[in-house]
This record gives structure tokens, sequence and C-alpha cells, in this order.
């Protein structure tokens, strides 16, 4: 291809962007594509006035940033360079550039890509650096090899997310792609007037460092919240890009300022997801003439003190947990409604913050979930705050289109109406590269509402990834249930050798710690499918559509001989009441909890053969022993709920020993001669033996009940815990009558003699 034509296109698409104030998109592919691009940077830099900033960002290889000396190489003076590897894209955030060279050649991630474009000012362009197509088809990037789980190999890696990238680059007005190859120009000229970034007229040290009017409100509005008298809290809904992150920081300056309040608690999924916040306040500070100390963790800052106040940095559970009259959430909808309540509940103040759509995803669902139930919260007064406005580029950004439509940012499920009628639901595996673009949108929309964090890079892996699969029920072209599915299993003995070693296969979270943890080494040759993710549209919940959707799983995998399946999620009674009803047993507990969540992950299994039957039992029987053994220790702090609902399934053939001393305290405490410190050890070994056998007909104690066992015997919990947990006045009289029936029981029973 002639250099000419690709500088003409260049230039045009330059002109364009600078004239209209918007952002242009062009991605070249050929050998020397990076070469060419960052040549041609200078020109741009020629239309306009003084320096330019450019962010060139590709991966790197024994710690030299591939391409660099080209890039540097080409910049002429009028370029003032950052470089930065793709891995450390999060730092990006937060950040303005006039122009982004990244180059695709060989590694491409869709977080990096949702990151990083989002960073260019109005009138910038974003440069893509790609290999001949040809060469790239037929490559794996870093983050596609990682994707290759036993027992497939790397030609078993599809490319669907590349393909998607470049169809997307197509027949777009503000987006070009040349391939230098073949000579194809594709593009489409955009000519809109002039359009200004609108400015905000706040007046003041911190108000006129606003940019939009909405970031005026929220700083305004944060001071207003801080001196009401009753409970308060503020949500603020925002697309990617609106600069909400940036108004929190100003507005906790000012409140740092007036050194009423000696602590204020902020928190988000990631200390990195506070980078932004933290660096604002650092400016509002500044700007009010305000000395402050700071203290930083990995480079990041975690705590900032001025006037008496300190801001500092905790994760999204210890948040929940601290006393604070003001506490700010950043990126709440990655964070579950639970712990978002209980920090409301712990404060006076609560701010939450999210992203309706872009990088972070999840900001419908969090409206759903948590903002409607807020609204109806009585004796709290409630701010909503919506941005719109984007802080680096002017509204309906082609570039900004072309981002939400190729990582599904904007996805949305169906319109559903009526509920649909059984008979002409329709369960089947989809291939969504073939599928419509309004599939697709649905499909992934539907996640987008559930309870499930969305990344770009979850697309891409379900895209790629070739261990994993997609299904969904429909009805009319109508996505009602999205599934994910990954295959599982398979693995050789000399791959399980190594697992009891330590080894984790990539893609295998089952087999792993069904091996690692319990040393079932003849599971990891089994055939399974995981339940990755399943979601039912938001108004067809609570119908049984998840429960079917599961019943089609289990029937295609019978159909297919698979051997189990099952699924790894965070333990909520909710949850595992879901799993339970349909037939799977819990054969495993993190032994942590998620820093974000505060859940423990539990995984259940469901077998579908007798060789499989035979091995969930024992791994079931094993599970239950190791887990009543440290409930008292490792999970004090469990739900009892969630211990209860773990220890529910399952029926195991045991007996119920006791000595003849055990006996006699256990009838002594039950006539009140002995207490229950006395007997302490007899009514474990009953209760344990209640959840271990298992099996009944009629459960003789109530879940509440239950509960109240796990907390008291299994978890060795206070009484005044107790009282405050379960709302009891007399809690010792209570349990020596839930023991009563359960010593009944077993008299009748299995003859239990006292």
């Amino acid at each position: 291809m002639e250099q000419k034509i690709v500088e003409e296109v260049f230039e045009r698409v330059s002109f364009e962007a600078l004239k209209s104030g918007e952002r242009r998109l062009v991605a070249i592919a050929g050998e020397g594509s990076l070469d060419v691009l960052s040549r041609l940077v200078n020109r741009y830099a020629e239309l306009r006035e003084g320096k330019i900033q450019l962010l060139y960002s590709n991966t790197s290889i024994g710690g030299d940033i591939l391409g660099i000396d080209t890039v540097l190489g080409n910049l002429g003076k009028k370029v003032e360079p950052t470089i930065l590897d793709f891995d450390d894209s999060e730092e990006a955030m937060g950040g303005t550039w006039d122009v982004l060279l990244a180059d695709f050649s060989v590694q491409m991630r869709a977080n990096d890509v949702g990151r990083l474009v989002e960073t260019v000012r109005g009138g910038g362009l974003i440069l893509f650096a790609l290999p001949s197509l040809k060469v790239w088809f037929n490559t794996l990037t870093l983050f596609q090899r990682k994707l290759v789980s036993p027992p497939f190999t790397e030609r078993d890696v599809r490319h669907a997310f590349k393909r998607r990238f470049i169809s997307n680059l197509r027949n777009r007005s503000g987006v070009w792609f040349v391939d230098m190859d073949s000579g194809r120009v594709e593009g489409l000229p955009r000519n809109v007037p002039p359009r200004l970034m609108p400015k905000a007229r706040g007046k003041g040290p911190v108000r006129s460092l606003a940019i939009t009017n909405e970031q005026l409100e929220v700083i305004d509005g944060i001071l207003k919240l801080a001196e009401t008298k009753g409970k308060s809290s503020m949500v603020i809904v925002a697309d990617r890009g609106r600069g909400k992150s940036a108004a929190l920081g100003l507005g906790l300056s000012r409140l740092m300022a007036q050194g009423n309040y000696r602590k204020i608690v902020v928190t988000a999924p990631t200390l990195a997801g506070a980078k932004t916040l933290f660096h604002f306040l650092k400016l509002g500070l500044k700007a009010q003439g305000l000395r402050f100390r700071e203290i930083k963790r990995e480079e990041v800052t975690t705590k900032i003190s001025s006037r008496r106040c300190t801001v500092v940095y905790v994760s999204p559970v210890r948040a929940a947990e601290v006393r604070s009259r003001i506490k700010v959430v950043d990126e709440a909808a990655s964070i579950p409604t639970y712990v978002l309540f209980s920090i409301l509940r712990s404060s006076k103040l609560a701010i939450f913050s999210t992203t309706v759509h872009g990088y972070e995803g999840a900001g419908r669902s969090f409206s759903l979930r948590f903002l409607e139930r807020l609204r109806r919260m009585k004796g709290l007064e409630l701010v909503e705050i919506r941005m719109k406005t984007p802080i680096r580029y002017p509204e309906d950004d082609p570039v900004e289109e072309w981002l939400y439509d190729f990582l599904l940012l904007d996805a949305e499920p169906a319109d559903v109406i009526e509920e649909p009628p059984y008979e002409e639901l329709k369960f089947s595996k989809l291939d969504l590269e073939e599928a419509s673009e309004n599939l697709l949108k649905q499909f992934y929309g539907i996640y987008v509402l559930a309870h499930y964090r969305n990344r770009p890079n979850d697309l891409a892996l379900l895209l790629d990834a070739p261990h994993h699969t997609a299904w969904a029920i429909t009805y009319n072209d109508k996505v009602l249930v999205s599934v994910q599915l990954a295959e599982e299993g398979k693995l050789l003995p000399s791959m399980a050798e190594e697992m009891l070693k330590g080894w984790e296969p990539p893609g295998h979270m089952i087999p792993n710690r069904m091996v690692l943890h319990y040393g079932f080494k003849d599971f990891a040759k089994l055939w399974g499918w995981r339940i990755v993710r399943i979601a039912t549209h938001p108004s067809l919940q609570g119908r049984g559509l998840g429960s079917l959707a599961l019943k089609e799983i289990e029937q295609k995998a019978r159909d297919m001989g698979i051997d189990w399946i099952g699924a790894g999620f965070g333990a909520s009674p909710r949850l595992l009441n879901f799993w339970l009803k349909n037939g799977f047993i819990p054969i495993h507990i993190s032994p942590s909890r998620n820093p974000t969540s505060g859940e423990f992950s539990v995984f259940v299994l469901k077998p579908l053969n007798n060789r499989t039957e035979r091995m969930v039992e024992a791994m079931s029987y094993e599970f239950k022993n190791r887990f009543l053994g440290s409930l008292h220790d490792v999970y004090f702090g469990l739900s009892p709920s969630v211990a209860r609902l773990l220890l529910t399934p399952g029926s195991f053939k045991t007996k119920l020993r006791l000595s003849m001393s055990q006996r006699r305290r256990l009838k002594g405490y039950l006539v009140g001669t002995h207490t229950y410190e006395m007997t302490a050890d007899a009514i474990g070994a009953l209760v344990k033996h209640y959840f271990i056998k298992g099996g009944w007909d009629v459960r003789p104690l109530k879940p509440w009940e239950e509960d109240l066992i796990v907390a008291k015997t299994l978890q060795g919990r206070g009484w005044d815990l107790i009282r405050r947990i379960f709302k009891i006045d007399r809690p010792l009289d209570v349990y020596r009558e839930i023991i009563g029936r359960l010593v009944k029981h077993y008299v009748q029973k299995e003859g239990l003699a006292l």
C-alpha cells in the first residue's frame, strides 16, 4: 500500500477530530504499522498548537516495553510521551492524553482497551497498531494463551474476539481501519460543527476545579448532606468518564477543610479503584492551601490527614465494620448489596457512586437491587445524582459509541412483558459469533443486570476459550435465561499427581479442589461441566426458569456421557437454597473470605452416574466432617444459616456413641441439675451426629433452631451474642428444650439410653 494513501487518511481524520472537538480512531494492520503510526503522530502534533501528550502502551517482555525504541525514535519534539505497560493499564484511569497509541500485535486484553480508550480527550486520536491480519489470526495473544485448558490445545482457541474487533472497526463514522496488505481503507467521514466542551462556572478554590455542573452538584451536595441532622445518603450514577471519582475527592477535601470530622472512610472493590478519588482529594486540599500527611501502600495512597481529619481507605468488608460518621463507596455496583447496607447502617452519611455503563459495568443491576430499596427507606434523606456529561470529550462521541458496541458495555436484556408458555421455551447452545448482535446483547445484558460483576475480559474469554460455551433459554428470539458453561476434568493421572503437589491446571476449578484439598485423584479423570454463570431475565425471576435451565443442562450432560455438573459461588442463604433444592451437594468451602464480598466461596456438585455418585458421597462425608471440625475456628464468623445449609444434604450410616459419663451428664442437663458448660462435650457429639447422619423424613428441628445449635455448639458463640442474633430472652432455657427434643428423637429412632 502506498504510504501516501495512509498519510491522506490520517490527515483527514486528524482535521476531523480537531475541527469537531470529538475523538477519532484509526487502526492500521500490516507489517510496520507501529512505525507508520508513530511517525504520523508528528503530523497530528503539527496541526495542533503547542505540545501534545501521547500515551504509548504495549506489553513488556524481559522488563522492556515492546516497540519502545521505534516509537521514541520516531517522535518529534512536540510530542511528550508517557510509556505504560498493558499490565499497568489501571494506572492510566483518571489521566488524560491527546493521543493513545496501542500495539496489539503480541497482547490484546479487553480490559486494557476499555481503560485506555477512555483516557483520550476531545479532539484527540486513538491509534491501534496491528500486525498483518493473516499473521494475527494465526497466532495467539498472551491473553489467548492463558485460555488454553487441558486437554484442549492452542489450536482449539477461537479468534472470535479478534474478528469482533475488526468487524466493529468497519463502516463506522469517525472510526477508520486500514489494511496495508490488501490496500483496503474502511471508514465513514463524520463532519459535524465544532463542539465545545461544557465548562462549569464554579467559584472558590475547589469548585473552580470542577469541569461539569454535575460535578459541582456532587461537591456541593456532599457538604450539604454532611450538615444535616438525620441519616442521609447520596447515590451517584454515571457512565464511565463522567468525573464522579474526581468530584468525590474534591467534595471530601472541603469536608476536611472544615475540621469537623475525625475520620472519613473510603472504600472500593480494590485499592487501585480509589486512586482517582485520592488524587483529586489532594488537589482540593492544595487548592485550599492546606498541608496534609499522606500514607501509601505499593505506591498508592491509602490515608490522608489534614486539620484533625483523616480520610482512609479500607476494604469493603472492613468499611461495613468500622465506626465512622461518613463513609464513601466508589464503584458500589461491584460490591454485594448486603455489604452496602451494612455500610449504610453504620454511618450517618453514606455516599455511593457507581458506573452504569462502561468499564466497571453492573451499574444497572445496582439501580435495581439497591437504589430501589433506598428509595423506600423511611427516615433517610436520599439525594440522587445522575452524571451524563463526559469530562474529556463531547457527548455522542463516535469512539465512545464504538467502544460500548464492541465491548457490550451498554448491553441490555430484551423487553419481556408477559410470562412465556413453558411448553414453547427452547434451550440450546449459542454460537455467539454467528448470533445476531441483538441476541448477543440480550444474552450478555442479563448478566449485566444480574449479581455478577462483569469485566470486558469476561466477554473475550466467553468468545475465545475452547472450554467455555454459551447456552440459553429463549422464546420468540428473546433470551430469558443466560448460561455459561466450562468443561472441566478428563485430566491424565500424571496431572493429578502434580495437582497433589500444588500445580493448578488452568480452567479446572472443581477438579483442582477435589484433588488438592481432599486427595481424590481419580476425580480429575472424570468429565464435568462447571456452571460459570446462570442468570434469569430480571422480570421473570422467581418463576422457576433458573431451575428449568439446570434440568436442561443436566439432561444434555447425561446425553453426552458427562460425569458431573457443578458450580462455585459466594455462599449466601439465597444462593445455597437455589442449588440445594435442585439436588446439588456442597463439597468444598474456601478457607478464607473474599476481601470484596466478605463471602466464602462454596462449590457444589451433582453426580450423573453411579461411579461419580459413589465418589461424591465420599467427598460429601469428608466435607461434612472437615467442616464440622472447623466451624469453631476457621468458620467461626460464618453465618449460622449458611453453615446449616451446607450441612443439610447427605445421609450417612453413623452411630451415636456416648460414654456412660456423657449420657448421665446429658440426662442431668435435661432435668436441670447440670449446666450447659458441664455437658458441652456430650451435646457437641449429639449435634454433630444430627448433621452427619441426616436423612430425616420429617426434620425434628426447625431451620432457626438448627441455626441456633450451629451458632452455640458448633461455633461456640457466647450466650449474650446468641441472645442478640436470635432475639430470644431466655436462650439457655430455649436451648435446653431444643436439645431435649433431639435426645427424644434419638431415644425413639436409635434406641439411645440415658
